[in-house]
C-alpha cells in the first residue's frame, strides 16, 4: 500500500513538472519579438493570409511618402514575424475601409495603440515665441470652425479675436494675407496667425516663408493611433511587438524622420545635409547656475540638457568651451573660436554677422538682501546711493547702469557669491536666485523684481557653414516643448550637488580613513601604472623580436607579450582599433609587391603622424594594424577614426581602409575580447564598403 502511494506521489510530481515545463515552453517569450511559441504557431498557420490595414497618407514624421515611424514599425513587424499587411492609403477626411487602421482620433482607447500625440500650435507670421497665453493677447487668430470651442477653452485668459474657417486650405490661404499699413486701408481679412495641429501641418508651415511656431498648446492634442480589429491573437501580437519596438527604436525613428522631413520641406539637398552633420559646433559659456555648470569636464544645467537633446535629434556633435567672464566669451566669439553661446550678456559689439534664435525662456531680475537688513525697496530709484553687487556685463547689470545705479561687478555668479556680506544688496537673474535660494542665498529675500527687456536666446555666428544649424536649432526650440528639457537640466544639477553633499558628509565623518585609503590606493595605482607603462631597454635581439622591419612599428610579438599587462592595468577606458587596408592583394598582383609594400608604409606613416598620447601602434599582419589607446571616451575615439578614415582615402590607389573598434570600460571585457569585437566591427564595415 505504501509503495503504491509513493509511486502515485512520484507520478503526480512528474506530471506536474511535465505540465510546467510544457507550459513554460509554450509561453516563453522570444527576446527578439517578445512572441511565445503559441503566438508563433498562430502566425505560421496564418502565413497565407494577408491582413488589410488602412494608413493615413502624407502625415509628416508618421507616414510621409511611404516613410515614417509608423512604416518603420509595420516593416519591422513584417520582417521579424512573417506577418504580411496589405497597406491601403487614405487621407484626412476620408473613412478607412478596414478595421485595422492608422487613424487620427481625439483620444485613444483600449482597442487602439497610441503611435503619436500631436498638439495644436499657434503659427504666426513673425519669428517670436510666447511662453504663456497672456502674451498672446491682442492677436487676431484664425481657427477651423470645428476647433473654435476647444481652442477658446485652452487659451482661456488670452484676450484674442478669433476668425473661423471651414477648411484647412482656407485657413492657410488667409494666413498669407499681408497687413496693409496704408491710411484707411481695409485690414478686416488680416489675421496674425492660425492654430492647427503642429505635426500634421508641418509641411505647410515649413514651406511657407511666413509661418513660425510661436506657441505650443500642449494640453490640446489629438492622437494618431493604430486601431485594432476583431482577431484577438493578432491584437496581442501587435500590442506586444509594438511595446518592444517602441522601447528599442521609437526615439531614433522619430528623430530621423523629423530631420529628413525638415530637410525635404526646406529643399535642403544631400550635400548641404552632409556638411551640416559633419561639422562639430563649438558652444562657449561662463559658469552660471542653473544655466551652465561644469564638473569633472562635463557640462550640466539647462543649456546642457537642451543642447544634448538637440544633438541627439539632429545627429550633430557639439563641443564645449568654458570662459571666466562674458567679456572673454564675447571676445572668443568675435575671434571665431566658438560658434555660438547662450546670450544673457549686454555685450553686443560684434565683429561679425550674428543670428539670434527665439527666446528659450522668460527671466526677470531680482534685487535681494539679507533677512535682517530691513531694506524697503519699492522701485529701482530706491537703490540710489547704494552699491549693488551683480555679475559683470549681464543684462541685469545693464538694467542697473541704464537706471544710473552704482554697481560692484564680478566676472561670474561664483565670484559674486564668495564676496557677499550681511549688508550686501544683490541684483541677479531670477533663475540664479531660485537655484541658490536654499543654499548660498537661503538667508536672503527678494525685495524687488524688474523685467529684463532682452530675450534669453542663443547667438550664433551667421556664416554659411552655420546656416542650417541656426535654422534647425530655431525650429527645435519652437517645435518641442522645452520646459521638460529645462526641468531635466535642473535635475541634473540638483543630483550633481546632492552627490557632492553626500561625499562631503562622508569626508567630514571619516576624514582620516578616507585619506588613508585614498593615499594607499593612489600609490598602488601609480606604481602599477608606472610599471605597466615603463618602456624597457631593448637589446638588439628584442628589437628584432618586437619591431616590424618594413614599417618600424611594433609587431604581433609585442602585442602578445603585453596583453596580460594591459588586462591587469586597471585603467579605463581602454580601446582597441583594428585597421585593414583595402585591396592590398590587388595592388600586389597588378603593380607588384614593391608597390604593395609602399602602400603599407604609407599607411604606417599616417598612423605615426596622427598618433595620440598613451597609445601603441602595432602591425599585426600583412595589411592589418592594431592601435591600443588608454584614457579616451567613445566620442574622441569616433572622431579619431573619422580622421584616420579621411587620411587613408588619400593613400596611393585610393582604396582606403576598413576600421573597427571596441571600448573596454571595466575588467569584465579582456583585450582578447576587444580585439575580436573590433575585428568583427572592421569586417562589417568592410562588407558595407564592398557593397
Amino acid at each position: 500500500m505504501n509503495k503504491k502511494k509513493t509511486l502515485g506521489i512520484f507520478i503526480s510530481i512528474l506530471i506536474i513538472l511535465f505540465v510546467g515545463i510544457f507550459y513554460y515552453i509554450l509561453t516563453k517569450q522570444d527576446k527578439k519579438t517578445t512572441l511565445t511559441l503559441l503566438e508563433k504557431q498562430w502566425i505560421e498557420n496564418s502565413k497565407n493570409k494577408i491582413i488589410d490595414i488602412s494608413i493615413l497618407n502624407e502625415i509628416p514624421v508618421i507616414n510621409y511618402s511611404g516613410e515614417g515611424i509608423f512604416f518603420d514599425f509595420i516593416n519591422s513587424l513584417e520582417e521579424n514575424t512573417s506577418l504580411e499587411f496589405n497597406k491601403v492609403s487614405y487621407t484626412i477626411g476620408q473613412v478607412p475601409k478596414t478595421e485595422y487602421a492608422l487613424k487620427l482620433v481625439d483620444k485613444h482607447n483600449d482597442n487602439q495603440i497610441l503611435i503619436y500625440r500631436d498638439n495644436y500650435a499657434l503659427f504666426t507670421k513673425n519669428k517670436i515665441k510666447y511662453t504663456n497665453p497672456e502674451e498672446i493677447s491682442g492677436l487676431v487668430i484664425g481657427v477651423l470652425n470645428s476647433d473654435l470651442t476647444d481652442v477658446n477653452n485652452y487659451l482661456n485668459g488670452a484676450n484674442v479675436t478669433y476668425k473661423t474657417f471651414e477648411t484647412i486650405d482656407e485657413l492657410f490661404t488667409a494666413n498669407l494675407v499681408e497687413y496693409n499699413e496704408e491710411e484707411n486701408a481695409d485690414n478686416s481679412n488680416y489675421i496674425d496667425g492660425i492654430i492647427v495641429l503642429k505635426t500634421t501641418y508641418l509641411e505647410d508651415m515649413l514651406q511657407s516663408q511666413k509661418s513660425f511656431i510661436s506657441y505650443n498648446i500642449t494640453e490640446y492634442t489629438k492622437d494618431y493611433v493604430l486601431s485594432l480589429g476583431s482577431i484577438d491573437r493578432l491584437n496581442i501580437i501587435i500590442n506586444k511587438y509594438y511595446k518592444k519596438w517602441y522601447n528599442d527604436n521609437y526615439a531614433k525613428s522619430f528623430s530621423s524622420h523629423l530631420l529628413n522631413n525638415y530637410f525635404k520641406f526646406n529643399n535642403i539637398d544631400e550635400k548641404e545635409t552632409v556638411k551640416f552633420r559633419s561639422k562639430r559646433y563649438s558652444y562657449g559659456f561662463v559658469m552660471n547656475n542653473p544655466y551652465d555648470v561644469i564638473e569633472n569636464n562635463k557640462l550640466y544645467g539647462i543649456n546642457s540638457a537642451i543642447l544634448s537633446d538637440f544633438s541627439t535629434i539632429s545627429n550633430v556633435e557639439i563641443s564645449y568651451s568654458k570662459y571666466d567672464s562674458y567679456k572673454d566669451l564675447v571676445s572668443a566669439f568675435n575671434k571665431n573660436e566658438i560658434d555660438f553661446y547662450f546670450n544673457v550678456s549686454k555685450l553686443n559689439d560684434y565683429k561679425l554677422d550674428t543670428y539670434n534664435t527665439i527666446k528659450i525662456l522668460n527671466s526677470s531680475g531680482y534685487i535681494i538682501s539679507h533677512l535682517e537688513s530691513n531694506n524697503v525697496i519699492n522701485s529701482i530709484t530706491s537703490l540710489k546711493n547704494q552699491k549693488i553687487l551683480t555679475v559683470k556685463d549681464t543684462l541685469v547689470s545693464k538694467y542697473l547702469t541704464d537706471n544710473k545705479i552704482d554697481i560692484v561687478e564680478y566676472n561670474n555668479i561664483n565670484q559674486l557669491l564668495k564676496n557677499i556680506k550681511k549688508d550686501s544688496i544683490i541684483a541677479i537673474d531670477s533663475a540664479n536666485y531660485d537655484f541658490y535660494s536654499k543654499t548660498n542665498l537661503k538667508k536672503y529675500t527678494k525685495d524687488y523684481q524688474f523685467a529684463i527687456p532682452n530675450q534669453y536666446n542663443y547667438t550664433i555666428r551667421d556664416i554659411k557653414d552655420n546656416a542650417i544649424f541656426s535654422q534647425f536649432l530655431d525650429f527645435y526650440l519652437s517645435f518641442f516643448s522645452i520646459k521638460p528639457v529645462i526641468n531635466d537640466g535642473y535635475s541634473s544639477i540638483y543630483n550633481l550637488y546632492k552627490e557632492n553633499i553626500i561625499g562631503l558628509i562622508i569626508k567630514v565623518i571619516l576624514p582620516i580613513i578616507i585619506f588613508t585609503i585614498a593615499l594607499i590606493y593612489g600609490i598602488i595605482k601609480i606604481r602599477k601604472f608606472i610599471s605597466n607603462r615603463k618602456t624597457p631597454i631593448l637589446t638588439k635581439e628584442d628589437k628584432l623580436k618586437y619591431i616590424d622591419l618594413l614599417t618600424s612599428l611594433k609587431n604581433r610579438n609585442y602585442l602578445n607579450d603585453n596583453i596580460e599587462n594591459w588586462d591587469n592595468s586597471g585603467i579605463y577606458p581602454q580601446t582597441i582599433i583594428v585597421i585593414d587596408l583595402n585591396n592590398v592583394a590587388y595592388v600586389n598582383d597588378n603593380y607588384g609587391h614593391e608597390a604593395g609594400d609602399e602602400l603599407i608604409c604609407e599607411a604606417a606613416n599616417v598612423l605615426i603622424n596622427n598618433q595620440m598620447e598613451n597609445t601603441e601602434i602595432i602591425r599585426t599582419s600583412g595589411n592589418e594594424f592594431l592601435i591600443y589607446l588608454v584614457g579616451y571616451d567613445e566620442k574622441q575615439i569616433i572622431s579619431y577614426i573619422r580622421k584616420l578614415t579621411k587620411e587613408f582615402k588619400e593613400l596611393s590607389h585610393g582604396f582606403g581602409a576598413a576600421i573597427g573598434y571596441s571600448m573596454i570600460n571595466d575588467a569584465i571585457k579582456t583585450i582578447d575580447d576587444a580585439v575580436n569585437e573590433a575585428t568583427l566591427d572592421m569586417r562589417s564595415n568592410k562588407e558595407e564598403i564592398n557593397n
